[in-house]
Protein backbone atom coordinates (compact mmCIF):
# COMPACT_ATOMS: atom_id res chain seq x y z
CA UNK A 1 0.00 0.00 0.00
CA UNK A 2 1.27 3.46 -0.87
CA UNK A 3 2.04 5.79 2.01
CA UNK A 4 -0.46 8.31 0.66
CA UNK A 5 -3.20 5.64 0.78
CA UNK A 6 -2.57 4.72 4.40
CA UNK A 7 -4.70 6.43 7.04
CA UNK A 8 -4.63 5.48 10.71
CA UNK A 9 -8.24 6.28 11.55
CA UNK A 10 -9.39 7.04 15.10
CA UNK A 11 -11.19 3.69 15.27
CA UNK A 12 -8.05 1.81 14.21
CA UNK A 13 -5.99 3.82 16.70
CA UNK A 14 -8.40 2.98 19.52
CA UNK A 15 -8.22 -0.72 18.67
CA UNK A 16 -4.42 -0.58 18.55
CA UNK A 17 -4.29 1.14 21.95
CA UNK A 18 -6.64 -1.42 23.51
CA UNK A 19 -4.65 -4.32 22.06
CA UNK A 20 -1.41 -2.81 23.33
CA UNK A 21 -2.88 -2.46 26.83
CA UNK A 22 -3.76 -6.17 26.71
CA UNK A 23 -0.14 -7.00 25.89
CA UNK A 24 -0.75 -8.05 22.28
CA UNK A 25 2.41 -7.74 20.19
CA UNK A 26 2.70 -5.72 16.98
CA UNK A 27 3.11 -8.89 14.90
CA UNK A 28 -0.06 -10.42 16.40
CA UNK A 29 -1.96 -7.18 15.77
CA UNK A 30 -0.98 -7.35 12.12
CA UNK A 31 -2.26 -10.92 11.86
CA UNK A 32 -5.59 -9.91 13.40
CA UNK A 33 -5.99 -6.95 11.03
CA UNK A 34 -5.15 -9.14 8.01
CA UNK A 35 -7.87 -11.60 9.00
CA UNK A 36 -10.41 -8.82 9.56
CA UNK A 37 -9.56 -7.14 6.26
CA UNK A 38 -9.37 -10.39 4.25
CA UNK A 39 -5.81 -9.85 3.05
CA UNK A 40 -2.72 -7.79 3.77
CA UNK A 41 -3.42 -5.51 0.82
CA UNK A 42 -6.59 -4.27 2.54
CA UNK A 43 -4.97 -3.43 5.89
CA UNK A 44 -4.96 0.36 6.28
CA UNK A 45 -1.98 0.53 8.61
CA UNK A 46 1.60 -0.63 8.62
CA UNK A 47 3.33 -2.71 11.27
CA UNK A 48 5.09 0.38 12.60
CA UNK A 49 1.66 1.96 13.28
CA UNK A 50 1.08 -0.79 15.85
CA UNK A 51 4.54 -0.16 17.31
CA UNK A 52 4.23 3.61 17.78
CA UNK A 53 4.21 4.78 21.36
CA UNK A 54 3.33 8.32 22.40
CA UNK A 55 3.49 10.15 25.66
CA UNK A 56 0.12 11.23 26.95
CA UNK A 57 -0.48 14.94 26.19
CA UNK A 58 -0.09 15.86 29.87
CA UNK A 59 3.21 13.96 30.07
CA UNK A 60 4.43 15.50 26.83
CA UNK A 61 3.70 18.95 28.24
CA UNK A 62 5.54 18.10 31.45
CA UNK A 63 8.57 16.93 29.49
CA UNK A 64 8.56 20.12 27.41
CA UNK A 65 8.37 22.19 30.60
CA UNK A 66 11.28 20.20 32.03
CA UNK A 67 13.38 20.85 28.91
CA UNK A 68 12.49 24.55 28.81
CA UNK A 69 13.35 24.94 32.49
CA UNK A 70 16.70 23.24 31.92
CA UNK A 71 17.39 25.71 29.12
CA UNK A 72 16.41 28.65 31.33
CA UNK A 73 18.91 27.44 33.93
CA UNK A 74 21.61 26.99 31.29
CA UNK A 75 21.25 28.75 27.90
CA UNK A 76 23.59 26.25 26.22
CA UNK A 77 21.15 23.41 26.96
CA UNK A 78 19.97 21.91 23.66
CA UNK A 79 16.72 20.10 22.95
CA UNK A 80 14.66 19.20 19.90
CA UNK A 81 11.25 17.66 19.32
CA UNK A 82 9.71 16.15 16.23
CA UNK A 83 6.03 16.28 15.40
CA UNK A 84 4.18 13.62 13.44
CA UNK A 85 1.50 14.02 10.75
CA UNK A 86 -1.17 14.64 13.37
CA UNK A 87 0.81 17.34 15.16
CA UNK A 88 1.61 15.11 18.12
CA UNK A 89 5.09 15.17 19.61
CA UNK A 90 6.72 11.96 18.46
CA UNK A 91 10.42 12.16 19.30
CA UNK A 92 12.48 14.04 21.87
CA UNK A 93 16.21 14.67 22.09
CA UNK A 94 18.17 16.68 24.65
CA UNK A 95 21.70 17.32 25.85
CA UNK A 96 23.49 19.90 27.99
CA UNK A 97 26.70 21.89 27.95
CA UNK A 98 28.79 19.39 29.88
CA UNK A 99 27.69 16.56 27.59
CA UNK A 100 28.66 18.67 24.56
CA UNK A 101 32.10 19.30 26.06
CA UNK A 102 32.44 15.63 26.98
CA UNK A 103 31.64 14.71 23.40
CA UNK A 104 34.30 17.13 22.13
CA UNK A 105 36.82 15.22 24.29
CA UNK A 106 35.55 11.65 24.21
CA UNK A 107 33.13 11.50 21.27
CA UNK A 108 35.43 9.23 19.28
CA UNK A 109 33.30 6.26 20.35
CA UNK A 110 29.53 6.28 20.94
CA UNK A 111 27.13 3.56 22.02
CA UNK A 112 23.47 4.00 21.07
CA UNK A 113 21.07 1.72 22.92
CA UNK A 114 17.32 1.41 22.30
CA UNK A 115 16.65 -1.46 24.70
CA UNK A 116 15.41 0.73 27.57
CA UNK A 117 11.61 1.11 27.83
CA UNK A 118 10.58 3.72 30.34
CA UNK A 119 6.83 4.04 30.75
CA UNK A 120 3.55 2.18 30.49
CA UNK A 121 3.44 2.93 26.76
CA UNK A 122 6.88 1.30 26.43
CA UNK A 123 8.29 4.36 24.68
CA UNK A 124 12.00 3.57 24.23
CA UNK A 125 14.56 5.68 26.06
CA UNK A 126 17.62 5.73 23.80
CA UNK A 127 20.75 7.28 25.35
CA UNK A 128 23.98 8.17 23.54
CA UNK A 129 26.73 6.85 25.80
CA UNK A 130 30.52 7.09 25.70
CA UNK A 131 33.48 6.36 27.94
CA UNK A 132 35.73 8.94 29.58
CA UNK A 133 39.45 8.90 30.43
CA UNK A 134 38.75 6.76 33.50
CA UNK A 135 36.82 4.19 31.43
CA UNK A 136 33.64 5.35 33.16
CA UNK A 137 30.35 5.69 31.26
CA UNK A 138 29.30 9.22 30.27
CA UNK A 139 26.07 10.47 28.70
CA UNK A 140 26.31 12.53 25.52
CA UNK A 141 22.57 12.93 25.06
CA UNK A 142 19.20 11.30 25.60
CA UNK A 143 16.09 10.65 23.55
CA UNK A 144 12.58 9.29 23.74
CA UNK A 145 11.39 7.85 20.43
CA UNK A 146 7.91 6.86 19.37
CA UNK A 147 8.85 4.16 16.89
CA UNK A 148 11.98 2.36 15.77
CA UNK A 149 11.73 3.34 12.12
CA UNK A 150 14.48 4.59 9.84
CA UNK A 151 12.66 7.96 9.65
CA UNK A 152 12.86 8.40 13.42
CA UNK A 153 16.49 7.29 13.57
CA UNK A 154 17.41 9.57 10.67
CA UNK A 155 15.93 12.54 12.50
CA UNK A 156 17.50 11.56 15.81
CA UNK A 157 21.01 11.03 14.42
CA UNK A 158 20.88 14.26 12.40
CA UNK A 159 19.73 16.14 15.50
CA UNK A 160 22.53 14.61 17.54
CA UNK A 161 25.05 15.77 14.93
CA UNK A 162 23.56 19.27 15.01
CA UNK A 163 24.00 19.42 18.78
CA UNK A 164 27.59 18.19 18.49
CA UNK A 165 28.64 20.67 15.78
CA UNK A 166 28.69 18.02 13.07
CA UNK A 167 31.43 15.87 14.61
CA UNK A 168 30.99 12.20 13.68
CA UNK A 169 32.30 9.49 16.02
CA UNK A 170 35.12 7.24 14.86
CA UNK A 171 33.02 4.25 15.91
CA UNK A 172 29.38 3.84 16.84
CA UNK A 173 27.96 0.76 18.58
CA UNK A 174 24.27 -0.08 18.22
CA UNK A 175 21.93 -3.01 18.64
CA UNK A 176 21.46 -5.13 15.49
CA UNK A 177 18.38 -3.41 14.07
CA UNK A 178 18.02 -3.22 10.29
CA UNK A 179 16.50 0.28 10.59
CA UNK A 180 19.38 1.53 12.75
CA UNK A 181 21.96 0.02 10.41
CA UNK A 182 20.33 1.84 7.50
CA UNK A 183 20.26 5.19 9.34
CA UNK A 184 23.84 4.91 10.58
CA UNK A 185 25.00 4.30 7.03
CA UNK A 186 23.15 7.45 5.90
CA UNK A 187 23.94 9.88 8.75
CA UNK A 188 27.35 8.63 9.92
CA UNK A 189 29.06 7.66 6.65
CA UNK A 190 32.53 8.35 8.08
CA UNK A 191 32.01 6.25 11.21
CA UNK A 192 32.82 2.60 11.70
CA UNK A 193 29.56 0.87 12.64
CA UNK A 194 29.84 -2.02 15.08
CA UNK A 195 27.09 -4.15 16.60
CA UNK A 196 27.10 -4.39 20.38
CA UNK A 197 28.30 -7.83 21.48
CA UNK A 198 26.29 -7.63 24.68
CA UNK A 199 23.10 -7.43 22.64
CA UNK A 200 24.25 -10.32 20.49
CA UNK A 201 24.88 -12.45 23.59
CA UNK A 202 21.44 -11.57 24.96
CA UNK A 203 19.83 -12.41 21.62
CA UNK A 204 21.67 -15.73 21.61
CA UNK A 205 20.00 -16.60 24.91
CA UNK A 206 16.62 -15.76 23.38
CA UNK A 207 17.06 -17.51 20.02
CA UNK A 208 19.14 -20.49 21.16
CA UNK A 209 17.52 -21.18 24.50
CA UNK A 210 16.83 -24.80 23.50
CA UNK A 211 20.55 -25.32 22.91
CA UNK A 212 21.55 -23.67 26.19
CA UNK A 213 19.07 -25.80 28.15
CA UNK A 214 20.62 -28.99 26.79
CA UNK A 215 24.21 -27.71 26.74
CA UNK A 216 24.89 -25.19 29.56
CA UNK A 217 28.46 -24.73 28.32
CA UNK A 218 27.28 -23.41 24.94
CA UNK A 219 27.08 -19.75 25.98
CA UNK A 220 30.68 -19.74 27.20
CA UNK A 221 31.82 -21.33 23.94
CA UNK A 222 29.75 -18.82 21.97
CA UNK A 223 31.32 -15.85 23.78
CA UNK A 224 34.82 -17.19 23.17
CA UNK A 225 34.10 -17.37 19.44
CA UNK A 226 32.68 -13.88 19.04
CA UNK A 227 35.64 -12.39 20.94
CA UNK A 228 38.21 -14.39 18.95
CA UNK A 229 40.93 -11.96 17.80
CA UNK A 230 43.75 -14.03 16.33
CA UNK A 231 42.88 -14.01 12.63
CA UNK A 232 39.92 -14.16 10.27
CA UNK A 233 40.94 -17.66 9.19
CA UNK A 234 41.13 -18.85 12.80
CA UNK A 235 37.78 -17.20 13.59
CA UNK A 236 36.09 -18.96 10.65
CA UNK A 237 37.58 -22.29 11.72
CA UNK A 238 36.42 -21.94 15.32
CA UNK A 239 32.96 -20.74 14.24
CA UNK A 240 32.48 -23.84 12.08
CA UNK A 241 33.60 -26.02 14.98
CA UNK A 242 30.99 -24.33 17.20
CA UNK A 243 28.21 -24.79 14.64
CA UNK A 244 29.08 -28.46 14.08
CA UNK A 245 29.52 -29.25 17.78
CA UNK A 246 25.99 -28.06 18.60
CA UNK A 247 24.26 -29.09 15.34
CA UNK A 248 23.43 -25.51 14.36
CA UNK A 249 24.26 -25.74 10.67
CA UNK A 250 20.64 -25.12 9.65
CA UNK A 251 19.82 -22.54 12.32
CA UNK A 252 18.60 -19.35 10.62
CA UNK A 253 19.61 -17.04 13.46
CA UNK A 254 23.18 -18.36 13.54
CA UNK A 255 23.44 -18.18 9.75
CA UNK A 256 22.17 -14.60 9.65
CA UNK A 257 24.52 -13.63 12.47
CA UNK A 258 27.50 -15.12 10.65
CA UNK A 259 26.52 -13.25 7.47
CA UNK A 260 26.91 -9.98 9.45
CA UNK A 261 30.17 -11.04 11.15
CA UNK A 262 32.17 -8.11 9.78
CA UNK A 263 30.03 -5.76 11.90
CA UNK A 264 30.46 -7.57 15.21
CA UNK A 265 33.29 -10.10 15.30
CA UNK A 266 36.26 -8.79 17.28
CA UNK A 267 38.70 -9.98 14.64
CA UNK A 268 37.12 -7.57 12.13
CA UNK A 269 37.45 -4.53 14.41
CA UNK A 270 41.19 -3.99 14.07
CA UNK A 271 40.93 -1.01 11.75
CA UNK A 272 38.71 1.11 14.00
CA UNK A 273 39.26 2.79 17.36
CA UNK A 274 36.73 1.61 19.94
CA UNK A 275 38.28 2.76 23.25
CA UNK A 276 37.90 -0.73 24.75
CA UNK A 277 34.09 -0.38 24.62
CA UNK A 278 33.85 -3.67 22.73
CA UNK A 279 34.79 -5.72 25.79
CA UNK A 280 31.94 -7.50 27.55
CA UNK A 281 33.12 -6.02 30.88
CA UNK A 282 32.77 -2.46 29.59
CA UNK A 283 29.41 -3.14 27.93
CA UNK A 284 28.01 -4.82 31.04
CA UNK A 285 29.36 -2.00 33.21
CA UNK A 286 27.49 0.59 31.15
CA UNK A 287 24.35 -1.54 31.21
CA UNK A 288 24.54 -1.88 35.00
CA UNK A 289 24.95 1.90 35.35
CA UNK A 290 21.70 2.39 33.42
CA UNK A 291 19.85 -0.62 34.82
CA UNK A 292 17.16 1.46 36.55
CA UNK A 293 15.90 2.60 33.15
CA UNK A 294 14.85 -1.00 32.46
CA UNK A 295 12.07 -0.63 35.02
CA UNK A 296 8.61 0.61 34.06
CA UNK A 297 8.75 4.27 35.06
CA UNK A 298 6.17 6.99 34.70
CA UNK A 299 7.52 10.27 33.35
CA UNK A 300 8.20 12.03 36.69
CA UNK A 301 10.04 8.93 37.92
CA UNK A 302 11.96 8.72 34.66
CA UNK A 303 13.10 12.37 34.85
CA UNK A 304 14.10 11.93 38.49
CA UNK A 305 16.08 8.81 37.61
CA UNK A 306 17.72 10.59 34.67
CA UNK A 307 18.88 13.43 36.93
CA UNK A 308 20.23 10.93 39.47
CA UNK A 309 22.04 9.00 36.76
CA UNK A 310 23.75 11.93 35.08
CA UNK A 311 24.66 13.46 38.47
CA UNK A 312 26.15 10.15 39.57
CA UNK A 313 28.18 9.80 36.36
CA UNK A 314 29.62 13.29 36.74
CA UNK A 315 30.29 12.96 40.45
CA UNK A 316 32.17 9.72 39.76
CA UNK A 317 34.30 11.51 37.17
CA UNK A 318 35.07 14.40 39.54
CA UNK A 319 36.15 11.96 42.24
CA UNK A 320 38.28 9.98 39.78
CA UNK A 321 39.84 13.23 38.50
CA UNK A 322 40.71 14.25 42.04
CA UNK A 323 42.12 10.81 42.86
CA UNK A 324 44.23 10.74 39.68
CA UNK A 325 45.65 14.24 40.12
CA UNK A 326 46.20 14.22 43.87
CA UNK A 327 47.55 10.69 44.28
CA UNK A 328 50.05 8.63 42.32
CA UNK A 329 50.28 4.86 41.90
CA UNK A 330 53.45 3.09 42.96
CA UNK A 331 54.84 1.20 39.93
CA UNK A 332 55.69 -2.39 40.68
CA UNK A 333 59.18 -1.55 39.33
CA UNK A 334 59.58 1.91 40.92
CA UNK A 335 62.71 3.03 39.09
CA UNK A 336 61.67 1.98 35.58
CA UNK A 337 61.29 5.19 33.49
CA UNK A 338 58.52 3.76 31.28
CA UNK A 339 56.28 2.88 34.23
CA UNK A 340 57.11 6.16 35.93
CA UNK A 341 56.01 8.14 32.86
CA UNK A 342 52.84 6.05 32.55
CA UNK A 343 52.01 6.64 36.23
CA UNK A 344 52.53 10.39 35.82
CA UNK A 345 50.48 10.60 32.62
CA UNK A 346 47.60 8.13 32.74
CA UNK A 347 44.59 8.27 35.02
CA UNK A 348 44.73 5.80 37.89
CA UNK A 349 42.39 3.34 36.20
CA UNK A 350 44.24 3.46 32.89
CA UNK A 351 47.59 3.06 34.61
CA UNK A 352 46.31 -0.12 36.27
CA UNK A 353 45.36 -1.51 32.85
CA UNK A 354 48.70 -0.48 31.38
CA UNK A 355 50.70 -2.04 34.22
CA UNK A 356 48.81 -5.34 33.83
CA UNK A 357 49.63 -5.33 30.11
CA UNK A 358 53.25 -4.42 30.86
CA UNK A 359 53.65 -7.40 33.21
CA UNK A 360 52.63 -9.75 30.39
CA UNK A 361 55.65 -8.80 28.27
CA UNK A 362 57.77 -11.09 30.44
CA UNK A 363 55.69 -14.08 29.32
CA UNK A 364 56.64 -13.57 25.66
CA UNK A 365 59.55 -14.94 23.70
CA UNK A 366 60.94 -12.50 21.12
CA UNK A 367 62.81 -13.54 17.98
CA UNK A 368 64.18 -11.34 15.20
CA UNK A 369 62.83 -12.35 11.78
CA UNK A 370 64.38 -9.69 9.54
CA UNK A 371 66.22 -6.38 9.61
CA UNK A 372 66.57 -3.68 6.96
CA UNK A 373 68.58 -0.71 8.20
CA UNK A 374 66.42 0.83 10.95
CA UNK A 375 63.42 -1.45 10.37
CA UNK A 376 63.26 -4.71 12.33
CA UNK A 377 60.53 -7.36 12.30
CA UNK A 378 59.98 -9.60 15.32
CA UNK A 379 57.90 -12.66 16.09
CA UNK A 380 56.33 -12.79 19.56
CA UNK A 381 55.11 -16.05 21.06
CA UNK A 382 53.59 -16.53 24.53
CA UNK A 383 54.92 -19.33 26.70
CA UNK A 384 52.81 -22.49 26.38
CA UNK A 385 50.70 -20.98 23.59
CA UNK A 386 50.54 -20.72 19.81
CA UNK A 387 49.09 -17.18 19.67
CA UNK A 388 51.75 -15.52 17.55
CA UNK A 389 52.06 -11.78 16.91
CA UNK A 390 54.38 -9.84 14.63
CA UNK A 391 55.89 -6.47 15.46
CA UNK A 392 57.69 -4.02 13.17
CA UNK A 393 60.02 -1.62 14.99
CA UNK A 394 61.73 1.48 13.58
CA UNK A 395 64.71 2.42 15.73
CA UNK A 396 65.08 5.80 14.00
CA UNK A 397 61.82 7.31 15.29
CA UNK A 398 60.93 4.69 17.94
CA UNK A 399 57.69 3.69 16.19
CA UNK A 400 56.28 0.24 16.65
CA UNK A 401 53.42 -1.55 14.89
CA UNK A 402 51.89 -4.84 16.04
CA UNK A 403 49.73 -7.27 14.11
CA UNK A 404 47.27 -7.42 17.03
CA UNK A 405 46.43 -3.72 16.43
CA UNK A 406 45.71 -3.09 20.10
CA UNK A 407 47.09 0.45 20.07
CA UNK A 408 45.05 1.39 16.99
CA UNK A 409 41.88 0.00 18.61
CA UNK A 410 42.29 1.05 22.24
CA UNK A 411 45.00 3.72 22.36
CA UNK A 412 47.23 1.67 24.66
CA UNK A 413 50.41 -0.20 23.73
CA UNK A 414 50.13 -3.99 23.76
CA UNK A 415 52.39 -6.49 25.51
CA UNK A 416 53.96 -7.41 22.14
CA UNK A 417 55.04 -3.85 21.36
CA UNK A 418 56.25 -3.37 24.93
CA UNK A 419 58.29 -6.58 24.69
CA UNK A 420 60.02 -5.37 21.52
CA UNK A 421 60.77 -1.97 23.08
CA UNK A 422 62.23 -3.72 26.10
CA UNK A 423 64.21 -6.11 23.84
CA UNK A 424 65.56 -3.06 21.97
CA UNK A 425 66.68 -1.41 25.24
CA UNK A 426 64.03 1.33 25.00
CA UNK A 427 63.13 1.85 28.66
CA UNK A 428 61.52 5.28 28.39
CA UNK A 429 57.93 5.74 27.24
CA UNK A 430 57.85 7.13 23.66
CA UNK A 431 55.84 10.34 24.06
CA UNK A 432 53.92 9.79 20.80
CA UNK A 433 52.30 6.70 22.35
CA UNK A 434 50.93 8.50 25.40
CA UNK A 435 47.40 8.94 24.05
CA UNK A 436 46.01 12.17 25.54
CA UNK A 437 42.49 10.76 25.69
CA UNK A 438 43.55 8.44 28.52
CA UNK A 439 45.59 10.96 30.51
CA UNK A 440 44.79 12.93 33.65
CA UNK A 441 44.54 16.10 31.56
CA UNK A 442 42.43 14.78 28.69
CA UNK A 443 40.31 17.94 28.73
CA UNK A 444 43.22 20.37 29.02
CA UNK A 445 43.38 22.92 26.21
CA UNK A 446 39.82 22.27 25.08
CA UNK A 447 38.54 25.68 26.10
CA UNK A 448 41.21 27.51 24.17
CA UNK A 449 40.86 25.53 20.96
CA UNK A 450 38.77 26.60 18.03
CA UNK A 451 37.75 24.48 15.09
CA UNK A 452 37.63 26.63 11.98
CA UNK A 453 35.54 24.05 10.17
CA UNK A 454 32.67 24.72 12.53
CA UNK A 455 30.38 27.56 11.69
CA UNK A 456 27.09 29.12 12.64
CA UNK A 457 25.07 27.98 15.60
CA UNK A 458 26.96 24.74 16.14
CA UNK A 459 30.23 26.57 16.74
CA UNK A 460 28.54 29.18 18.97
CA UNK A 461 26.90 26.44 20.99
CA UNK A 462 30.18 24.59 21.51
CA UNK A 463 31.98 27.77 22.57
CA UNK A 464 29.19 28.58 25.01
CA UNK A 465 29.26 25.00 26.31
CA UNK A 466 33.01 25.19 26.87
CA UNK A 467 32.73 28.37 28.91
CA UNK A 468 29.72 27.09 30.87
CA UNK A 469 31.48 23.84 31.68
CA UNK A 470 34.67 25.63 32.71
CA UNK A 471 32.79 27.93 35.09
CA UNK A 472 30.78 24.99 36.41
CA UNK A 473 33.97 23.03 37.16
CA UNK A 474 35.55 26.01 38.92
CA UNK A 475 32.44 26.53 41.05
CA UNK A 476 32.35 22.85 42.04
CA UNK A 477 36.03 22.85 42.89
CA UNK A 478 35.71 25.75 45.34
CA UNK A 479 32.20 25.01 46.63
CA UNK A 480 33.51 23.78 50.00
CA UNK A 481 34.98 27.17 50.87
CA UNK A 482 32.65 30.11 51.49
CA UNK A 483 35.58 32.53 51.23
CA UNK A 484 36.70 31.05 47.92
CA UNK A 485 33.15 31.23 46.53
CA UNK A 486 32.80 34.88 47.52
CA UNK A 487 36.10 35.65 45.80
CA UNK A 488 34.94 33.74 42.71
CA UNK A 489 31.57 35.51 42.60
CA UNK A 490 33.27 38.90 42.90
CA UNK A 491 35.57 38.00 40.03
CA UNK A 492 32.65 36.86 37.86
CA UNK A 493 30.80 40.14 38.52
CA UNK A 494 33.90 42.11 37.54
CA UNK A 495 34.42 40.01 34.41
CA UNK A 496 30.75 40.46 33.45
CA UNK A 497 31.13 44.25 33.53
CA UNK A 498 34.27 44.06 31.39
CA UNK A 499 32.52 41.84 28.81
CA UNK A 500 29.53 44.20 28.70
CA UNK A 501 31.91 47.09 27.98
CA UNK A 502 33.59 45.02 25.26
CA UNK A 503 30.25 44.21 23.61
CA UNK A 504 29.18 47.87 23.78
CA UNK A 505 32.43 48.89 22.10
CA UNK A 506 31.92 46.29 19.35
CA UNK A 507 28.33 47.43 18.72
CA UNK A 508 29.31 51.12 18.63
CA UNK A 509 31.78 50.34 15.88
CA UNK A 510 29.03 48.69 13.83
CA UNK A 511 30.46 45.21 14.13
CA UNK A 512 27.95 43.30 16.18
CA UNK A 513 29.58 39.98 15.42
CA UNK A 514 33.37 40.07 15.42
CA UNK A 515 33.70 36.40 14.44
CA UNK A 516 31.54 36.56 11.34
CA UNK A 517 29.25 33.95 12.89
CA UNK A 518 25.85 34.03 14.49
CA UNK A 519 26.22 35.29 18.05
CA UNK A 520 23.05 33.67 19.31
CA UNK A 521 21.12 30.46 19.02
CA UNK A 522 18.14 29.84 16.81
CA UNK A 523 14.61 28.96 17.80
CA UNK A 524 12.25 27.81 15.15
CA UNK A 525 10.70 24.98 13.21
CA UNK A 526 12.18 22.92 10.44
CA UNK A 527 10.40 20.49 8.15
CA UNK A 528 11.66 16.92 8.25
CA UNK A 529 10.73 13.74 6.44
CA UNK A 530 8.51 11.82 8.85
CA UNK A 531 5.42 12.20 6.74
CA UNK A 532 4.88 15.95 7.06
CA UNK A 533 6.47 16.07 10.49
CA UNK A 534 8.20 19.06 11.97
CA UNK A 535 11.41 19.27 13.93
CA UNK A 536 11.59 22.04 16.47
CA UNK A 537 15.06 22.86 17.72
CA UNK A 538 15.82 24.97 20.74
CA UNK A 539 19.47 25.69 21.37
CA UNK A 540 19.22 28.46 23.90
CA UNK A 541 17.83 31.95 24.03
Amino acid sequence: MLRSQRRLTPSYQQIVNEMRQEGITAADMQRVFRQWSRGAENVHLLKKDTQRKYLQPSYAQKLLEYLKNKQTENPSFFYAVQLNDDGRIANFFWTDCQAIVDYACFGDVVSFDTTFETNKFEMPFAPFVGTNHHKQPILFGASLIYDESSESFNWLFQTFLTAMSGKQPATIFTDPSAEIIKSVRLVFPNSSHRLCLRHICHNAVKHLNHVICNHPEFLSDFKRRIYEERSVTFFDLKWKELVNAYNLDGNDWMNNLYAMREKWAAVYSRDSFYADMMTIQNAEGTSDALKNFRRKLCLPEFLEEYEKCITSFRQNELEADYNSRQTSPVPYVPDLPMLKTAAESYTRNLYSHFEEEFKKLFTLSCSLLSQDRTISTYKLTPLNSEEEAYVVFNSEDTTVSCSCRMYECTGMLCKHALRVLNYSNIFTFPSHYVYKRWTKYAKAGLFGCRNNSQSGNGSSMLRCARISQKMHSVALRYSMSEKALQFLESGVDKLTCEVENLLSHINLNGNGNDTGQSSGFCNGAMAESLGHSESMYSEGA
